[in-house]
């Protein structure tokens, strides 16, 4: 057995594989927000008072933060986005009670460590450096001394170092712990902290503490977060939505597979085969690599069909004109390697457009960016590889 023989028998096993476990549910497709329906929650965040070359990087502390209290109550699949304006957008799909998820992230505590200040006569407290988002952990402990429950925090190494030069230059002068912008506690600096570790006293009881400690260790925003709106998207719009695109992607890529045969006929059953593979083999990766298809996936999917049937028309075209003055074999190898470089010049340029969108734009063109870059990926596979085993084996 030769080894293109080896390679129509691997793609025969990965289409048998990739149409038994489309047509089955061991593995679900996941979809987006438009089509499970879900919750998205709007929010402003008070960067009035960051430094404006760090608003990048506290905006996407406030992402993670957000995405790791959302991930703590079970919900996936969820799309957080920013703008540098400070406008917060959280996509939560297929969510049951959108509100356990705005009681879940407004709840959030914003940790700050505040110096004292003379201004005159009095003192006041003002911002340092250090705030919740250099924590690396809390947990809850008992006061050796006074038998009350406390809240331990460590900090991270940037963290670490921000507390120590901040101890170092206020011994003797208290360092006040403010949650939620209330005072807590202001405990008095007897010397240097290098280790990156504090503690919260606030006479809480033990249940008080444990919740405390739950939510700054599932992530404590270093700004504070205001809710300004909120819509629900309902499934069934989303459900009738995807009937309507699948009715029409089937009908269109019928369509193609009769344009084909009709046009090209030996080459357009080669290139239809192909195609069938082409679409299970897709619906099959999306299953296993997790995709959640939108709306706009779903026709970026689509479109990619029409690029492969591209690619083929051009491959049948060229082993047209190659014909007419060599052998077929010969012909065919030589139509494959003139119509190559077209076709990777064109898909080429399609996967940095995808790249581009992906990386620029919102979740809903993210999927159809997603779906588009992968499909002419293995269309660029099934159109040339497959496609000329295909023909070298049926036509020699």
């Amino acid at each position: 057995m030769n080894k293109e023989n080896y390679l129509l028998i691997t793609c025969l096993i990965i289409l048998i594989i990739s149409v038994v476990l489309t047509f089955t549910n061991f593995i679900r497709f996941k979809f987006g927000l438009e089509i499970e329906g879900g919750t998205i929650l709007y929010y402003d965040a008070d960067i009035s008072k960051v430094a404006k070359e760090e608003i990048e990087s506290t905006l996407s502390a406030v992402k993670d933060l957000i995405e790791r209290r959302i991930n703590y109550l079970g919900i996936a699949e969820i799309n957080v986005s920013y703008s540098k304006n400070g406008r917060i957008i959280v996509e939560i799909p297929n969510i049951k009670d959108p509100e356990l998820a705005k009681k879940t992230i407004g709840e959030t505590p914003i940790l700050e460590f505040k110096v004292p200040l003379e201004v005159g006569t009095s003192t006041v407290f003002v911002p340092s450096p250090l705030t919740g988002k250099y924590l690396k952990t809390a947990n809850v402990e008992i006061h050796p001394q006074t038998g009350l429950p406390i809240v331990s925090l460590e900090f991270d190494n940037e963290g670490t170092k921000i507390f120590a030069e901040l101890t170092k230059k206020y011994i003797g002068k208290p360092i006040a712990i403010y949650l939620d912008n209330n005072l807590i506690s202001s405990p008095i600096v007897r010397e240097e902290i290098s280790s990156g570790k504090a503690i919260i006293e606030g006479n809480f009881s033990l249940e008080e503490a444990r919740d405390l400690a739950s939510k700054l260790k599932q992530g404590a925003l270093p700004v504070a977060l205001k809710l300004v709106g909120s819509s629900v998207v309902n499934p069934k719009l989303g459900h009738e939505s995807l009937k309507k695109v699948t009715i029409g992607g089937i009908y269109g890529f019928l369509l193609i597979l009769i344009f084909m045969l009709v046009f090209y006929r030996i080459h357009g059953i080669i290139a239809n085969i192909a195609l069938i593979f082409y679409l299970f083999f897709n619906l099959l990766l999306y299953k296993l690599l997790g995709v959640a298809l939108s709306l706009s996936g779903i026709v970026g999917f689509i479109l990619s069909i029409g690029m492969a049937v591209d690619a083929n028309i051009l491959i049948a075209e060229r082993i047209k004109e190659e014909k007419t003055r060599m052998k077929i074999r010969d012909a065919i190898l030589e139509g494959f390697n003139r119509a190559w470089p077209s076709i990777r010049d064109s898909n080429i340029s399609t996967i940095i457009s995808c790249i581009l969108m992906y990386i620029i734009a919102t979740s809903f063109v993210k999927g159809f960016a997603i779906t588009l870059g992968l499909g002419v990926l293995i269309s660029m596979l099934t159109a040339v590889f497959l496609t000329k085993i295909l023909t070298l084996k049926i036509l020699k």
